[in-house]
């Protein structure tokens, strides 16, 4: 798979948990040939930037406000250590499936 991934790490500061939960993200796709790029954002950042269109899907530890167009994982585990293997299942499933759906185009 040569396309690269776009998600969003969504936390509180915008810096110090996106950055940890950025680089898990990226390190639990590549055993599958996934590559990421992961950018950090504030929660109430997140909306417009998605509207602007290239995001996959978003990995967030802290609440997003509004409606938004692509999948939403809810993260905390990652940070915390509980739920971690459902969220990171949940990372790989919908990684894979965004480029299953692309490549049967």
């Amino acid at each position: 798979m040569s396309r690269r991934l776009h998600i969003l790490a969504v936390c509180g500061s915008g810096v110090v948990s996106c950055s940890m939960v950025g680089q898990k993200v990226k390190e639990m796709l590549e055993p599958y040939g996934i590559k990421a790029d992961v950018t950090g954002l504030l929660p109430q950042s997140v909306k417009e930037y998605v509207d602007r269109g290239g995001i996959d899907f978003i990995v967030a530890t802290s609440p997003v406000p509004g409606t938004i167009s692509v999948p939403l994982i809810k993260g905390v585990g990652l940070l915390t250590g509980f739920g971690e293997e459902e969220i990171i299942t949940q990372i790989i499933e919908t990684a894979q499936k965004i480029l299953a759906n692309e490549a049967s185009k």
